[in-house]
């Protein structure tokens, strides 16, 4: 076997593993992908919980307090130091933590942070893998319509120098003959191999109107080969039928167009969620909006949708899945948190109903 068919080994990795494992059940790597991220972002629903019922009870605790905090700014407004120390007293008072609010924040934040690029790399390294690994497969089925076994070869023969020994042997009858059957073979491992997704042709390139065969230049950006290991001789002897052969798009801006129009549902619906808090509250719904949240509403979806449409699909897979999941959780999750915080809101006006009893007892 050729030294490019040794060294070339699946990327080690928990992520790696993980969504290896999944593709050998599924049998479909964007399966396997969608796969892992649903459930990524349920694992990830408890950290979101945590985070927003630590905000919201920080609201809450902080609402509690601003009458008690006004009146201390307004008298200790030139004394610094017992202003601060009267603050912590209030603090203490009402068992607030600053800190614990902060740090279930920045937890959820890491946590996130650390999914996120610790995936994208994986990602990055399967890409690269999948890549190489295809055109090496399509490369021996093409070299075994000229009699060369790829498998076969030591790690001193190349196996591009050994077809084109095998090549000059040749009657021009037989290379006519060679090079049709060369094209079939290679052309159907290609169809074979090819990482492909409902109107995808190709997962490692981006959901528009490119050509799914790569040209040379970028098969060897993103793949784990480089122009030491494959020349672009080589690369344009063997793929040049299937890019012929594969002429279509890629595909049709589905990723973006979705990933724009799920960011902007859900910015769409946490925004008709306050409104309706904001109504229940006797708030005027448009002092609860502002200029900042409406571009939000509109710079956010553009940002998804260009982002998803220039790099490759896989990523878009994972960008739009995701979204579609926290579409459904988010507003789940905060129902949940209100629900829990109007029961500790009653609780505690019952508490201090029962303590103004005892008083007037």
């Amino acid at each position: 076997m050729d030294l490019l068919a040794i060294t070339l080994s699946q990327p080690k990795g928990l992520w790696q593993s993980i969504i290896f494992g999944m593709e050998n059940a599924l049998g479909n790597y964007a399966l396997a992908l969608i796969l892992v991220t649903i459930i990524i972002k349920f694992v990830m629903v408890p950290f979101d919980f945590v985070n927003k019922y630590t905000s919201k009870k920080s609201s809450r605790k902080q609402a509690e307090m601003k009458p008690d905090l006004d009146k201390i700014n307004a008298k200790y407004a030139d004394d610094k130091n017992m202003l601060n120390q009267k603050t912590m007293e209030v603090y203490k008072q009402h068992n607030f933590n600053i800190m614990g609010t902060c740090l279930g924040m920045l937890a959820y934040m890491i946590c996130t942070m650390v999914v996120f690029w610790t995936l994208f790399g994986a990602l990055n390294s399967i890409s690269a893998y999948k890549i190489g690994d295809q055109f090496l497969q399509v490369r021996s089925e093409y070299y075994s319509a000229y009699g060369v076994n790829v498998s076969e070869l030591t790690e001193d023969q190349d196996a591009y120098e050994v077809y084109k020994s095998a090549l000059s042997s040749m009657t021009e009858e037989q290379k006519t003959a060679a090079l049709a059957d060369a094209n079939g073979k290679a052309l159907k491992k290609y169809d074979e191999t090819k990482t492909s997704f409902l109107w995808i042709e190709n997962i490692w390139l981006p959901d528009n109107t490119t050509k799914p065969v790569m040209k040379y230049k970028d098969f060897i950006d993103k793949s784990v080969l480089t122009e030491d290991d494959i020349s672009e001789e080589e690369y344009t002897l063997i793929m040049t039928n299937i890019r012929e052969e594969q002429r279509g798009n890629n595909g049709y801006f589905v990723l973006a167009l979705l990933a724009a129009g799920v960011n902007f549902l859900s910015t769409f619906i946490n925004g008709l969620i306050s409104k309706h808090k904001a109504i229940k509250k006797g708030i005027d719904p448009k002092l609860m909006s502002n200029s900042s949240n409406k571009s939000m509403m509109i710079i956010m979806p553009i940002i998804m949708g260009v982002f998803t449409l220039f790099y490759n699909a896989a990523f878009g897979l994972y960008i739009v899945s995701g979204a579609i999941i926290a579409l459904i959780t988010g507003p789940l999750v905060t129902l949940f948190v209100d629900m829990l915080e109007l029961d500790a809101i009653k609780k505690q006006e019952d508490k201090t109903i029962a303590k103004y009893d005892r008083r007037r007892k």
